[in-house]
């Protein structure tokens, strides 16, 4: 291998370690050395804010990425709306181009589409620049993040507890 092919397969090692460590599943996006970050989350979040604290793990870029996401109001007819985007970092934290939504988990009017774009735009806007720890932004600088927001506001949980039993 020629000494950037190194490079990218080292980097990727690095982030599917850091990501394992972290206790999330790596699964490789379509972009060389690309990532999948699956972020859920439960309920709105009506204060968004900048992340403060040193970025050092991908679990950290994606609590990071959650604490500036404010979704959309849920549409009743339409229901919970799951969105991937693309966005990429540079060793600062900086925005490397420009972030992309690339799809919906499903069908979704303009109106809505324009929402989610809108929201995707001010969470990355938001977080660039990115805090990381200079190890950190080493290892992410360039990749390419498939971020997916899982919408999980109107699951319903279970109200009892889990049934247990004990022996003598």
């Amino acid at each position: 291998m020629k000494g950037g092919a190194t490079n990218k397969v080292a980097r990727g090692l690095l982030i599917v370690c850091a990501l394992a460590s972290a206790g999330l599943t790596p699964r490789t996006g379509a972009a060389a050395g690309g990532m999948i970050l699956v972020i859920e989350f439960g309920r709105d979040n009506p204060e968004p804010r900048k992340p403060t604290a040193a970025v050092h793990t991908l679990r950290d870029i994606s609590l990071a990425l959650l604490a500036c996401w404010k979704p959309p109001p849920l549409d009743p007819q339409v229901g919970p709306i799951d969105v991937n985007f693309t966005v990429s970092f540079k060793r600062s934290g900086e925005l490397f181009g420009k972030p992309r939504v690339v799809t919906f988990a499903q069908r979704v009017t303009d109106e809505i589409r324009g929402r989610y774009y809108a929201a995707v735009a001010e969470a990355i806007d938001l977080c660039s620049q990115m805090p990381f720890t200079e190890q950190m932004g080493g290892a992410v600088a360039g990749t390419v993040f498939r971020v997916s927001f899982i919408d999980k506001r109107n699951s319903k949980r279970a109200d009892a507890s889990w049934p247990t039993t004990t022996t003598s």
